[in-house]
């Protein structure tokens, strides 16, 4: 009995070329890029994007028509490049009203050309649209500023961080790294990346805000650069979240830079909770990016 095709042995893999296959990049392909530019830029860059490539095609479509001659399209007026546009967008969007019909081979395979184009077009921009609006975001916002004063008289490095919508992350995970050049005995150039510890990293339930810390005491590599005029700007801080999402039911992710310029010395953050007669708690979120300059006269001498 002859064997089912499943049931061939496989042929035999070239380990070289399998090898190749596995360490080629896919990095500098000029279309995952451009892919990668779709989904990531914002809505009005998207849907601009989207019309003008639609009304640039059709003016394409509405230029080939015309060379096609004036009797190309019936009920066109005699080189009128807006009568044979519009033409363009109704064989696109195949509406086909009835007035304007192509004659001719030339005027036809136009038309195939551009209601096939037309089918493609309309396909990607829903997938790219569907891609976008099921892709889950995180809707963290971390605060403008970062600031740095006491904290149980301890020098501290703070910054805020808030859920804008109205569902939970379950299992939450803030992580601070401090990416600085340095400089190797051989005077070679390098970029490390140094955890900091947070008092707090990690939360069971993130709904409303988040006012993570980090102690600037003799263990922590950011003392260095804090205040040191002498030390070269090229640092920057790198905050990562991650949690689970209950409405999306996915894992989310958002990151957040602070620059030196966006750390305020001697500083503390405006509070957002404020305590009502009857015993009460509100946040005022107006207050999340706010910050006020340090009474404590210790902190004061230390930085000055």
């Amino acid at each position: 009995m002859r064997k089912f095709l499943f049931n061939r042995r496989p042929t035999r893999i070239n380990l070289e070329e399998y090898r190749a296959t596995l360490s080629r990049s896919e990095i500098a392909r000029p279309e995952n890029n451009f892919y990668h530019w779709l989904l990531g830029t914002g809505w009005g860059s998207f849907l601009l994007l989207v019309v003008l490539v639609y009304l640039g095609t059709n003016l394409l479509f509405a230029f080939a028509y015309l060379a096609c001659g004036d009797s190309a399209i019936t009920h066109a007026q005699p080189g009128s490049l807006l009568d044979v546009f519009f033409f363009s967008v109704q064989t696109m969007a195949t509406i086909g009203y009835g007035r304007m019909t192509p004659v001719g081979n030339w005027p036809n395979a136009i038309v195939t050309f551009e209601a096939f184009f037309g089918i493609v077009y309309s396909a990607l921009t829903t997938g790219l649209a569907f891609a976008r609006f099921t892709r889950p975001t995180a809707g963290v916002r971390f605060s403008k500023v970062a600031v740095v004063g006491n904290h149980d008289g301890v020098k501290t490095f703070k910054f805020r961080v808030a859920n804008d919508r109205s569902s939970h992350i379950v299992e939450a995970q803030l992580r601070l790294w401090l990416i600085a050049e340095s400089m190797t005995s051989e005077g070679e150039r390098y970029r490390r990346s140094v955890e900091l510890q947070l008092h707090r990293s990690e939360s069971p339930v993130f709904s409303l805000t988040w006012t993570a810390m980090h102690s600037v005491d003799e263990n922590s590599a950011l003392k260095e650069y804090l205040g040191n005029a002498s030390v070269d700007q090229q640092w920057h801080l790198l905050i990562t979240f991650t949690g689970y999402h209950e409405s999306l039911a996915n894992q989310v992710y958002a990151r957040h830079v602070y620059l030196p310029r966006n750390v305020q010395q001697n500083a503390t953050f405006v509070d957002i909770v404020s305590v009502l007669p009857d015993g009460g708690r509100v946040i005022d979120l107006t207050n999340f990016d706010k910050w006020i300059p340090s009474t404590s006269d210790q902190l004061v001498g230390e930085f000055l």
